[in-house]
């Protein structure tokens, strides 16, 4: 952002909001330690997980909008064409860890055939 010349204070915000989208798209990401989490089932099982996700959307917003909360931690308003590319960083750091969730499960299928093969051999 600072290459665009923006205010600290707009670079600030948009960091801190990366950063919480961020934490959001892990959270969905961890339903699960090494199986997949690209599926409505998997964040459906989770009654609270909307309600969470949603607290964090609305206090995201009240830290970003509020000018109350923007004079407290030095912050500016975030311009809407922003958000979309918030998201998609978020997004697409979901689907690194999903592939590297994959990898994990590629590699222990491979380490299991490997030694299953090998007790045959014997």
């Amino acid at each position: 952002m600072k290459s665009h010349n923006v205010s600290d204070a707009m670079a600030r915000t948009v960091a801190v909001n990366a950063i919480t989208i961020g934490q959001c798209f892990y959270l969905l990401n961890s339903r699960y330690l090494i199986d997949s989490s690209v599926s409505i089932k998997a964040h459906l099982e989770n009654k609270y997980l909307p309600m969470g996700i949603g607290a964090v959307i609305v206090l995201q917003l009240m830290f970003t909008y509020l000018p109350p909360l923007q004079r407290i931690f030095d912050t500016e308003s975030i311009p809407l064409y922003v958000w979309p590319w918030l998201l998609g960083g978020g997004l697409l750091f979901f689907f690194f860890v999903e592939a590297e969730k994959l990898l994990i499960r590629l590699k222990r299928n491979s380490t299991a055939a490997n030694t299953a093969a090998g007790s045959q051999a014997t």
